[in-house]
């Protein structure tokens, strides 16, 4: 066990130089032409090129490391390193100063400082940041409580006012993906500034390009699953053992998985849950970046609904080093999800759970025999569960990133487009997803995230309780626990009223499969304060495993 947990600590401390697939730097892959056409002043993209739009007498500039940079013609191969993706490009055309602005996608990171020039070449900008808001500047100050006038890429145009900050908040994410332009007027001059941020669109080639790791990952499990497979199934030959099942799931049964009921609803709120955590930004034309959810959705993926507790979790030393404001918020929000939620987060919210239960269900579906573990194996998995622990919430300290070691890099900013280069990661991924194939939820058994939030299962408002009378020890629910919770139906006794025994853990993620295994009516149920609303029923489970025995064979 020492050699495994130096093994895995080292592994986590050097993920990022164990590379399993790498991009170039967004600099040295982006390309900067400009061309003299009929369209307004403005940047468009094309996969990694940027073109300019311009007309006579127009300077472009660049901000870098070492301030601001007039750019001489284009940049074919690739841009200078010390520049910092972002660009803007100034034409005068008699009383109207046109202004051109544009960040690469890469400058719009979780916690990235907005790029602005604030340079007297540009008297007029917009600074993007958080993908929230607008600051609008005037010769290097704040517009403050200012009316200013914005052109939508559709052509229509909206008055907004900029508050006591400067700043400008009510925009849809969407019309800023599409590009808009802010308009000012002063001492008979116009000014006005189109603004373009690199936007990532889906089912795209560049998009396909980002997906390819994963697509790699998924070939890698595909191979190992296979491999494992035929494997068991020689040593099944050879010790004149029954061979394990490889047809398809019967109809039959496949219509009793679809019967509408709480697992039903699960997989609805999943997928919900897996789109918004995605894609969220997209559909919603909003991001919520204060609300911190405690799942690993990655933050690197810019286009998910909600802020990623994972990240300030497993990088408690940038957490710390922010302003108190912002330490309260996501400890209180923390505490809210923790509270409201629990691990309901985990089987109903967190999309690598989702992912995991996807690859089962394949499983199921082709009635493959998957892998059970003994309590011997679960001693285990809880050992690396602990070393998992230590190293989320303590690497940030010695200099590691967790992001690179966790597969939740791997799965969501792929899905939405966002080149990222993996390292360890992605040999966890794949991990993941064999192991998740053969055994149920079985990372989220060492999950780092998924136990500190456990750790409020005291007070969550969602309980897992049980009738010790109606209970008949017969161990069906531990069996379908893919926690391997023993003492679901070991414990006998508690507080208060044996019929109403609290058995909720840390480990427990709410799925609610004891539940749907249990044969006794009443003998297990889940509460939301204190109502019911989940419970075990006889009828029920019966009717599950009797209908369809005459239909045909498996």
């Amino acid at each position: 066990m020492i050699i495994l947990s130096l093994v895995l600590f080292a592994g986590a401390y050097f993920a990022a130089d164990l590379s399993f697939f790498k991009f170039k730097d967004p600099l040295a892959r982006a390309s900067l032409s400009i061309v003299e056409d009929e369209n307004d002043l403005s940047f468009t993209y094309e996969n990694d090129e940027i073109t300019l739009h311009s007309g006579e007498n127009t300077t472009v500039y660049a901000l870098t490391t070492e301030g601001i940079k007039t750019v001489e013609g284009r940049y074919t191969a690739s841009l200078p390193s010390d520049f910092l993706g972002s660009f803007a490009a100034v034409q005068t055309v008699g009383q109207e100063i046109r202004i051109a602005k544009t960040d690469m996608e890469y400058t719009q990171g979780y916690s990235a400082s907005a790029n602005a020039f604030l340079s007297e070449e540009i008297p007029f900008e917009v600074v993007y940041s958080d993908r929230e808001r607008f600051t609008v500047y005037f010769h290097a100050e704040k517009l403050r409580n200012t009316d200013t006038i914005i052109r939508l890429a559709d052509g229509t145009e909206e008055i907004l006012r900029t508050d006591e900050n400067g700043d400008i908040d009510e925009l849809d994410l969407n019309e800023v993906r599409e590009g808009l332009t802010f308009y000012y007027t002063d001492d008979g001059t116009t000014y006005s500034i189109n603004y373009q941020v690199e936007a990532v669109t889906i089912f795209t080639r560049r998009w396909l390009s980002a997906m390819m790791p994963f697509g790699i990952i998924i070939l890698l499990s595909v191979l190992c699953i296979v491999l494992d497979i035929f494997l068991r199934k020689h040593l099944y030959e050879k010790e004149n053992m029954p061979a394990g099942k490889t047809g398809i799931i019967a109809k039959d049964m496949l219509e009793r998985r679809l019967t509408f009921g709480f697992e039903t609803v699960r997989w609805g709120v999943m997928i919900l849950s897996f789109a918004l955590l995605i894609f969220g930004s997209r559909l919603t034309g909003r991001v919520f970046s204060n609300i911190k959810l405690p799942v690993l959705a990655c933050p690197y993926n810019l286009n998910q609904l909600t802020g990623a507790g994972c990240y300030y979790l497993s990088n408690l030393d940038v957490l710390f080093s922010r302003g108190w404001n912002e330490i309260l918020a996501f400890f209180g929000s923390f505490i809210v999800c923790a509270v409201l939620l629990g691990r309901v987060l985990c089987g109903f919210i967190c999309p690598l759970g989702f992912i995991q239960d996807v690859v089962y269900e394949v499983r199921q579906a082709l009635h493959i025999e998957g892998i059970s573990l003994n309590e011997r194996m679960y001693a285990v998995l809880r050992l690396i569960k602990w070393i998992m622990l230590i190293i989320f919430l303590g690497l940030g300290f010695v200099g590691g990133s967790f992001c690179d070691f966790c597969p939740a890099m791997v799965l969501s900013p792929a899905l939405a487009g966002f080149k990222l280069s993996l390292g360890l990661g992605g040999f966890v991924m794949v991990a993941v997803l064999v192991s998740g194939f053969f055994k149920r939820r079985c990372f989220c058994n060492i999950c780092p995230m998924g136990y500190v939030l456990g750790l409020a299962h005291g007070i969550s408002f969602f309980k897992l309780k049980k009738d010790a009378i109606a209970c008949t020890e017969c161990g069906a629910c531990y069996e379908a626990c893919p926690m391997g919770i023993k003492s679901i139906f070991t414990l006998r006794e508690g507080k208060g009223d044996v019929r109403n025994i609290d058995v909720t853990t840390a480990d427990c993620i709410m799925c609610g499969e004891c539940i749907r295994r249990c044969p006794e009516n009443k003998a297990l149920s889940m509460t939301f304060c204190g109502k019911r609303i989940y419970t075990a029923d006889r009828m029920k489970f019966m009717k599950r495993n009797t209908s369809g025995r005459k239909g045909k064979k498996l």
